[in-house]
């Protein structure tokens, strides 16, 4: 049987420092990141899509707009108190530092708990779209440059969150 996917880009700008990193990447520093979040299915949707993407878009944006203009630090960051004038824009992860992997990670999961088969999506315009049964979340790939990435995704019953799991 085959699977069907599709897939929506993002583009966020956000700054981190990697606490653990030898050289220059423990000092804060800015990316402009592409975020790549790709939904799989086994069959279509009666109007023959995985799923509408302006219901993904729309679920996608609302978690990505705390990353978007903020500073991304460890909670575990012995320099954290330092940004703390800037509250309202840092965003402290708690698995780790904020490599492009862990972003990866922290965004699947977070997209996962937030974009769900079976629930109702309410567009900006008003309109309210169908998140398909048969949908899932299979992968989100952060780009930190034109040239690197990093990427996370679940299969269901692996540990982890099961992707595209009900809650």
């Amino acid at each position: 049987m085959g699977t069907y996917r599709i897939a929506s880009r993002f583009e966020i700008e956000s700054g981190h420092r990697l606490s653990k990193h030898p050289e220059k990447c423990r000092f804060p520093h800015g990316h402009t990141r592409r975020i790549e979040v790709v939904l799989r299915a086994d069959a279509l949707d009666a109007n023959d899509m995985v799923c509408d993407y302006k219901a993904l878009k729309t679920v996608v944006k609302q978690e990505l707009e705390r990353f978007d203009h903020a500073m991304l630090l460890a909670a575990s960051d012995p320099l954290k108190d330092a940004f703390a004038p800037f509250a309202e824009r840092v965003v402290l992860l708690e698995d780790g530092d904020p490599t492009t992997e862990v972003l990866a990670r922290h965004l699947f999961r977070a997209i996962a708990r937030a974009f769900r088969p079976g629930m109702e999506v309410r567009a900006p315009g008003g309109a309210t779209y169908r998140v398909p049964d048969t949908v899932r979340l299979e992968l989100v790939r952060v780009w930190e440059t034109p040239h690197t990435w990093g990427e996370y995704g679940e299969e269901p019953g692996s540990g982890g969150e099961p992707a595209g799991s009900r809650e």
